[in-house]
């Protein structure tokens, strides 16, 4: 039997204060991304995984995203754009990025969010 999972926004114990490490991108535009990712929930049978996750300010592009991707902002903001689309989500903002958009991913501050992904 599963159970409910609670999402803390300093992650779990520990988290808010261990040491950021290079974050893998796409396509680096500017930057280079430094964070840390906490999956609270992973299931390989329905290739969902949710969780918090932080970095520095950077650019990249995606030429197909991997993945669905739910996304409520906690701290900071990033901008997706592409030719025919252009929105700025900050703390508060929850979106969803579809599988297979292409476009830019432009953080120019600090992040924090919590993020559900279905491959």
């Amino acid at each position: 039997m599963s159970n409910p999972v609670k999402f803390a926004m300093t992650g779990p114990e520990g988290w808010k204060d261990a040491a950021d490490t290079a974050l893998e991108t796409a396509e680096l535009i500017k930057g280079q991304p430094m964070g840390l990712d906490h999956a609270y929930f992973e299931n390989e049978k329905s290739s969902i995984r949710a969780g918090i996750w932080r970095s520095t300010a950077y650019c990249e592009f995606y030429e197909d995203y991997p993945c669905t991707e739910f996304m409520y902002v906690l701290e900071g903001s990033v901008t997706l754009e592409n030719d025919e689309f252009s929105e700025t989500y900050k703390k508060g903002d929850a979106f969803l990025v579809p599988k297979g958009f292409r476009g830019h991913w432009k953080q120019t501050e600090p992040m924090l969010k919590y993020y559900v992904m279905i491959d």
